[in-house]
This record gives C-alpha cells, sequence and structure tokens, in this order.
C-alpha cells in the first residue's frame, strides 16, 4: 500500500466517529471485524474442505484430473468445471510446498481449512470494493457508496454464504460484479468486458448466463448485437469444456451432475402437463427487457437492477437451490436497496428470510455440523451432534417456512420496480444503517446460538443410543399400546446414562384419556434399570415425538436394553406407535409377545450421555 493511501486510510479513520446511529462509526468497524473474524474460525463446511483438498491432483494430473479425482474418492465425482479447481490449485501452492498434497479429500486439517477459506474471503472484501465503484457510477455519491460496500460486508446472506457456510460462490459474485461494473460504465470496449466477465462467472456457476442474457437484452436491441456479446461470453465455458469433452469422467462429473436439475419443476395446468415455471418466468423477463427501452442511463439503471431482481426470484423462487448459492442475489438486491425508496423494508424482510432459511435448511442440508472442520473440531473430536439445530429451533412446518421465503423473494422483485426508484440518490434512508446493522446481528446470532447450544451438548457428553425417526410413515405400520397389545423393542447403550426415550405418536385424531406403563430392563438378566407411568391425555400433536421416561437412568455402556410398554387402554382409546421394517443384520428389533425376535422396528429417538 502506497504511504498516500495509508495516510488516506489513516484520516478516515480519526475522522469516524465512536458510534453514531446515521454513520458507519469506529464501533461498527471493531464489532464487524470481531464478528466476522471469530466466524472465520469457527465455521467451516465440508465442501470448501473436499475442494481445497481435491485441487492438489492437478499438480500431477492436469490432463486428467477428472479420472484421477474419480479414482482418488472411489465413485465420488468432482462436480465443477476446471476453474474451481484451477483457483485453489494456485492458492495452494504455498501449503503444496510446505506440507505435500492431503492423502485424500477427506482430510480435516484445521491450518488447511482456514488456507482455503481465506481465499473466497479476500475475494468477498475485493468484491465489496467493486460494489463502491458501482455505486459511485449511479449516483450515488461517496458517503452513500461507503455505505453500500459496508453493507455488503455485512449483509447476512453474504456472512452467512462467506462465514459461516464458507463456500466459494463468490468466484461467481465477483465476476458478476466487475460484468455489472462494465455494463454501467458503458465506454468502449466495455460492453465486451461486461460480457467476458459473465463468462467467466458461468463457469463457476451456469445461473450467472441468466443474469447476463436479461441485462443484455435490455441494453442491446439489435440480433447482431446480441450474438456479438453472447460469443465472447460462452467462451470461458467452451475453453473448459472442449479440452475435456473426451473424457468420459468429465461427462459424468460435470456434465452429468444435473447440473440444470434445479430448473426441473414443471406443473399441470388444465390439460397442460409438465410446465416449467421458472423456464416460462425467465423467457417473460427476457421479452419484457427486449421490448423496453431505456433512453437515460438512469432509467437503463434502475431498469437493470428491477429485470435482475426478477431473474433472482425466478433462479431461488421457482426452483431448486443450495442455501449458498442466494449470495448470487446479493449485489442486485444491495443496489436495490440503496436505489429504492423502500430500502429500509427490503433489509428487514430480510431478517425473515434469514431465519426460515437457517430454520429450513438445519433439517438435512445446514446445521452444527459445519463447527466440525473451524476451531471447535478439537472440542468435538469427531463425536456426533445429539442435539440439532432443527431440534433446538422447535418450528417443524417447512411448508409455511417455505413459503415465507418464496414472499420475502417475490417482494423483493416486485416492491423494487422502477416506479419506487428514488431520484434522491446521494440521500441515505433515515434508519437504514440502523436496519443493517440488526440484520447483521441477526443473520449471525439466529446461526451462531443454536450451533453452540448444539455444540455444548457435544461437551456434555450427549449422544444418539438410536434414532430412525426421520422414517416415512408411510412405510411404517401402526402397533398399539393398549391392553390387548404391548410394545418391547430392544436397543444398545452407547453411553453409561439414558437421559431420553422419544416415541413418535400415532394419536388417531382423538383424545387418549389414559397412560402407559414403561419399563426399560436389561435384555441378558432382566434387572430392571427404570420404571414408570407416562400420561397419554396430553399428547395432542399428531404423529409427533412423545416423551416416554424420565431420565436420567444409568445404564451399562455397551449392553442390550428392553423397553417394554403397556397400557390398560381399550383399543379405541389408545395411542400407537409405528414399526418400521428392520434391516437384514440388524440386532435392535421389535420383540414379538413370547421375547421372540421379528423383523420390525419402533420408530424411536433415544438419548445418552458417554462420559
Amino acid at each position: 500500500m502506497k504511504k498516500k493511501d495509508r495516510e488516506t486510510l489513516f484520516s478516515r479513520w480519526k475522522g469516524l466517529p465512536l458510534l453514531k446511529s446515521e454513520e458507519i462509526s469506529k464501533l461498527d468497524i471493531i464489532v464487524t471485524i470481531a464478528v466476522l473474524a471469530f466466524l472465520y474460525i469457527a465455521f467451516v463446511h465440508g465442501d470448501i474442505r473436499v475442494t481445497g483438498n481435491r485441487s492438489f491432483l492437478l499438480y500431477k494430473h492436469p490432463f486428467d484430473f477428472y479420472k484421477a479425482s474419480f479414482e482418488q474418492s472411489g465413485n465420488f465425482y468432482a462436480n465443477y468445471m476446471p476453474s474451481t479447481f484451477i483457483a485453489f490449485a494456485v492458492w495452494n501452492l504455498p501449503l503444496y510446498l510446505l506440507k505435500g498434497a492431503p492423502a485424500d479429500n477427506t482430510v480435516n486439517s484445521f491450518v488447511s481449512n482456514m488456507w482455503y477459506k481465506l481465499l473466497p474471503v479476500l475475494l468477498y472484501f475485493i468484491t465489496a470494493h467493486v460494489i463502491y465503484k458501482i455505486a459511485l457510477l449511479l449516483g450515488f455519491g461517496e458517503k452513500k457508496a461507503r455505505l453500500c460496500k459496508y453493507a455488503f460486508i455485512i449483509f447476512p446472506i453474504g456472512v452467512y454464504s462467506q462465514f459461516i457456510f464458507s463456500q466459494y460462490d463468490i468466484f461467481t459474485v465477483f465476476f458478476v460484479v466487475v460484468g455489472l461494473y462494465f455494463y454501467f460504465k458503458g465506454e468502449k470496449w466495455d460492453m465486451l468486458k461486461f460480457a467476458l466477465a459473465f463468462g467467466m462467472a458461468a463457469t463457476f456457476k451456469y445461473q450467472a448466463l441468466a443474469y447476463f442474457l436479461i441485462l443484455l437484452v435490455l441494453k442491446e436491441k439489435k440480433i447482431r448485437n446480441i450474438i456479438k456479446y453472447a460469443v465472447p461470453a460462452l467462451a470461458p465455458l467452451a475453453a473448459e469444456v472442449l479440452p475435456n469433452w473426451s473424457s468420459p469422467y468429465f461427462h459424468r462429473s460435470v456434465l452429468g451432475f444435473g447440473a440444470l436439475d434445479f430448473v426441473d419443476n414443471g406443473f399441470d395446468v388444465g390439460f397442460i402437463s409438465g410446465i416449467n415455471l421458472m423456464m416460462a418466468m425467465a423467457a417473460f423477463l427476457l421479452v419484457w427487457a427486449y421490448q423496453r427501452k431505456t433512453t437515460a442511463p438512469g432509467e437503463l439503471q434502475s431498469w437493470a437492477l428491477f429485470l435482475t431482481t426478477g431473474m433472482s426470484f425466478t433462479l431461488f423462487g421457482l426452483a431448486n437451490w443450495n442455501p449458498q448459492w442466494l449470495l448470487l442475489i446479493v449485489p442486485f438486491l444491495l443496489l436495490s436497496i440503496f436505489r429504492n425508496k423502500n430500502g429500509n423494508l427490503f433489509v428487514m424482510i430480510t431478517n425473515i428470510l434469514m431465519a426460515a432459511m437457517y430454520i429450513f435448511m438445519s433439517h438435512s442440508l445446514v446445521g452444527a455440523g459445519v463447527l466440525t472442520g473451524g476451531i471447535f473440531k478439537y472440542l468435538i473430536k469427531g463425536r456426533q451432534f445429539a442435539t440439532s439445530m432443527w431440534d433446538i429451533y422447535g418450528f417443524h412446518d417447512e411448508t409455511l417456512l417455505a413459503t415465507a421465503i418464496w414472499v420475502v423473494l417475490l417482494a423483493y422483485f416486485v416492491f423494487n420496480h422502477p416506479r419506487f426508484h428514488t431520484n434522491q440518490r446521494t440521500e441515505v434512508s433515515r434508519g437504514l444503517l440502523n436496519q443493517l446493522r440488526a440484520a447483521f446481528a441477526v443473520g449471525v446470532l439466529a446461526f451462531a446460538v443454536p450451533a453452540f447450544l448444539c455444540l455444548a451438548s457435544v461437551v456434555r457428553g450427549e449422544v444418539i443410543f438410536k434414532d430412525n425417526s426421520s422414517t416415512e410413515l408411510a412405510e411404517c405400520v401402526e402397533v398399539d399400546v393398549s391392553e390387548d397389545s404391548s410394545v418391547r423393542q430392544l436397543f444398545y447403550a452407547d453411553g453409561n446414562t439414558l437421559t431420553d426415550i422419544q416415541m413418535k405418536m400415532c394419536l388417531h385424531y382423538r383424545i387418549n384419556d389414559s397412560y402407559m406403563n414403561v419399563v426399560v430392563r436389561s435384555h441378558e438378566n432382566g434387572t430392571v434399570v427404570y420404571e414408570g407411568q407416562v400420561d397419554t391425555l396430553p399428547f395432542t400433536s399428531e404423529d409427533a415425538l412423545y416423551s416416554v421416561i424420565e431420565g436420567p437412568v444409568e445404564v451399562e455402556k455397551g449392553q442390550l436394553y428392553e423397553l417394554e410398554l403397556t397400557s390398560p387402554a381399550v383399543e379405541i382409546g389408545c395411542i400407537s406407535g409405528y414399526y418400521k421394517e428392520a434391516g437384514e443384520d440388524e440386532t435392535e428389533v421389535a420383540l414379538d409377545e413370547n421375547g421372540n425376535h421379528t423383523d420390525q422396528q419402533l420408530i424411536m429417538k433415544i438419548r445418552g450421555i458417554d462420559k
């Protein structure tokens, strides 16, 4: 950094207030650095670890990388275009010279993970600076442009994608933002640079082409010009695909990865079947952009932001996606927030989006497992999480969560129409910075708090003895717990304390005013370790998990135990559990009335502590 630049930064820092409601303050900078640094070392998703480890193969297998990757991992494909692995291979050269290549792509080294994560994080901050440059082009002025840059850094979608999930979608976003800069700059050769930048972005994520097309047809109306810029946009993809075209491993790994599966969401209308909403909406937006004539730079900017936000809704509101991909919408959304009269509203509803997404994704996609690649891996020590973020959130209506996400994405689009854009471009909406601070806090705490509660359960020694509760009930049969029917189920104690046994209950859509007798005994010698009753009247949610014991109960680790449930309830007033078919070599099975093993298992979740 030049002396003049250092002096400029220092003078800016001295000029910042310690804390001010409507301006970026020293406290903002300090808190942001501290929080992001903590997230940086705490969370790493396994994707970047696998990709970073795998990239070392390029040093010895530059021309048969996909075959070498397939052979190393055994049917676990390298699913990205070469550009992703090349970027990491170049970045990882110091590691290769110091440590050599990892043994395989599953190696979980904290030092390596932090090095892999540093590349996209640095690119994240560089991208923020390009956002600042675009904001100046849009006429925001110096103060508002710097706030826009800061907003990009702390925006919860970006913080989640980059510092929690630790993904490398920023590679795509960086080139998209560079392309957008040249698009708005509009000088000689800038459209060619715009096309090439978006072409590079597409080698990391194909969705970039959708944004490129809508921006292109908004600005260019002549078919020959559209073709002229489409060709260089496709050139980077061609440069990566053609040299690998003859490789069956490339076809299976990359082209066979289902790269376009996210558009497969056909539905029926009347007698017409298989309509693809995403493709239909994308086509509609492209036609709208093509017919829209923009006569002034400000008008072009407004419609570009509106239509790209519309494409974001199309890609993420009408198709399947992974949570880290959402980073793609941030540049267009953030610039729209600063151009829109209702920017504060957009930031507020982002809190709803983040909360709903965290809960929805914690069920089966992304949860506390991201702690296993960061500094806390040394506390976890390879143990499984007995308590999940899904358990802690406690709200499990996935339809309502998905609806909330969808409505927010739609609102970003609809209320970003140019009619909602302000002509006072340099004016910052009152309260916007406070909204951004709040969104940053919500985005971090809504994930970090439940994640660290899960970590606390691991440190405490909590383990899962048995869990098949995610089994689809359509695959199960009901089993009554009544005066005529009892339930007996075997399970192994994987710890020395039994804390909870939960059963998935069928209530038959009625009030069951009765009770169950619960006994846990050693299967080997019949010693009873727990005996109690559980009232069934409070059980009101159909097909939910309910506890049937009051722990803790001391058990012997590694021993086989038997759970027995009986009830005096008559058949029309009893509850039922569920049986699923047990695996061929399964030993934790249900017993019949004579104590013989069956081929069934009770649907349940058993927790304990292993210390």
